[in-house]
């Protein structure tokens, strides 16, 4: 089969430009026009449920669980409503039938919810109600605009994973056995539209890949196809990369960042940027896949994200991110707590704050955790590794990104000046990480990012 060397981009549509009301279908149908258009072949379209929608399936699973269900109604009415608009009439009558079908297996799904929704069970009933529905009906959609596409049944589902239901990891070899469900649609002139987040274990059960794992589908495609033909993975956002928000930065020039490395979208990503989601982050660099993030608007102002940048700034961006904790705990009993973090419930949303000994001779450990709700809804669980552990709540972070950081000491400085009204809880000054974090009370996130922001030109010439 002769494909070596042909263009293929794998494009994804997140949920932010699939809305409920249909808005931003128009646009994205004219992208993968575009698309098509310029590589003759393709594209591979990746969809996220529509915003809201994984959100509104997990409430009404947890109320199976509970024993007070909730109708399913009101999702598929999302869909119908954008069948209605979008699909033509005679498309219609079969797009509403593939749709009723995924909501009879949505609801035998919920039926079957026994005191827990987790598991296969919650993974099945997400893809169901989310990504498949969406990517059977944006196939309908394209066809309805003249655009010759088809949709892979969950039969045929190309992503093997491991049995890890709800926070899968793709298994390249095994998926590359199942390669050709992509190839001969291809070959035979299709657009591919794919369900993202959906994985299926080796003896047939579906997964999830992950909150946001739509972007890990995106580029898990785009890295077994890369062997056959050359591959761009493009990321549709709502709004391109900037130096800061504009909203946190009101009456500040923003910059657009043209270029970011693998190391800072990870960093920028984790500290409140969410470009994109780590672990298709990871797995771009393992296989050495650029990422082309495009705001679906302005297509010209995209960003890519590879393994070296040619720019000179030393910082690319600022982040700001609320519902941070510092959690203290006893030195020694620190390490079973991370190692249970780490390895059991692969959490890597904290950072290591270090250890110190404190008058009474106690030797304390401290641990900044990212995501505070989750400390919340689990404290007294974890109170079982130190009874005497204390967490500090109401903490948001400020971040600096640049790779270059490293090689300009007056980074630092310049940073801390520019915000002397504003209590520091913590600094973690480590440029080498491509970063540097300051820890602020909740309520003082905005304005520290605003004052440092201001900053940034004078800094990028600390050099």
């Amino acid at each position: 089969m002769e494909c070596t060397f042909k263009s293929l981009s794998v494009a994804k549509f997140g949920g932010s430009l699939l809305d409920v009301e249909g808005k931003g279908i128009p646009k994205i149908v004219q992208r993968i026009g575009e698309i098509r258009h310029k590589d003759g072949i393709g594209p591979v379209v990746i969809y996220s449920a529509p915003m809201g929608v994984t959100d509104a399936l997990i409430r009404i699973g947890h109320a199976y669980a509970d024993g007070t269900p909730l109708p399913l109604n009101p999702v598929f009415e999302i869909y119908d409503q954008l069948a209605k608009a979008y699909v033509k009439a005679e498309l219609l009558e079969q797009a509403q039938n593939e749709l009723a079908h995924y909501r009879e297996l949505t609801q035998d799904t919920l039926d079957s919810v026994n005191k827990r929704f987790s598991g296969n069970v919650r993974a099945r009933i997400l893809t169901l109600g989310g990504e498949l529905s969406m990517s059977t009906l944006m196939d309908y959609i394209l066809k309805s605009n003249s655009l010759d596409s088809c949709w892979l049944r969950f039969e045929d589902w190309p992503i093997v994973t491991d049995d890890n239901f709800e926070d899968a990891v793709p298994n390249y070899n095994q998926s590359r056995k199942r390669i050709h469900r992509l190839i001969e649609p291809l070959e035979d002139g299709k657009i591919i539209c794919l369900a993202g987040f959906l994985g299926v274990t080796a003896d047939g059960l579906e997964t999830i890949l992950g909150r946001g794992g739509s972007d890990l589908t995106a580029v898990f495609a785009s890295c077994i196809l890369k062997d056959l033909y050359s591959t761009q993975t493009l990321l549709y956002k709502d709004v391109p990369i900037q130096s800061a928000d504009p909203k946190v930065v009101r009456g500040q020039k923003t910059d657009h960042v043209a270029a970011l490395t693998y190391n800072e979208a990870h960093k920028a990503s984790m500290m409140g940027m969410k470009i994109v989601q780590s672990p298709a982050i990871a797995l771009a660099r393992r296989f050495n896949q650029p990422l082309k993030i495009i705001p679906i608007d302005e297509p010209n102002m995209y960003s890519v994200i590879e393994a070296e940048t040619c720019d000179t700034e030393v910082v690319k961006c600022l982040t700001g991110k609320s519902g941070c904790a510092i959690l203290t705990m006893n030195d020694e009993k620190s390490h079973s707590l991370e190692d249970s973090l780490r390895v059991w419930e692969r959490r890597n949303d904290f950072i290591d704050l270090g250890a110190e000994t404190m008058e009474t001779g106690e030797r304390i450990h401290d641990f900044l955790f990212l995501d505070a709700e989750f400390l919340r809804k689990n404290e007294e669980r974890i109170k079982g590794f130190d009874e005497k552990l204390k967490v500090e709540y109401g903490l948001g972070v400020v971040t600096l990104i640049g790779d270059k950081m490293k090689d300009s000491p007056g980074v630092a400085s310049l940073a801390i000046s520019s915000i002397s009204g504003i209590n520091i809880k913590r600094g973690i000054f480590a440029p080498h990480t491509s970063q540097i974090i300051l820890v602020v009370e909740e309520h003082n996130v905005g304005a520290t990012v605003a004052a440092i922001h201001q900053k940034k030109q004078e800094m990028n010439k600390a050099q």
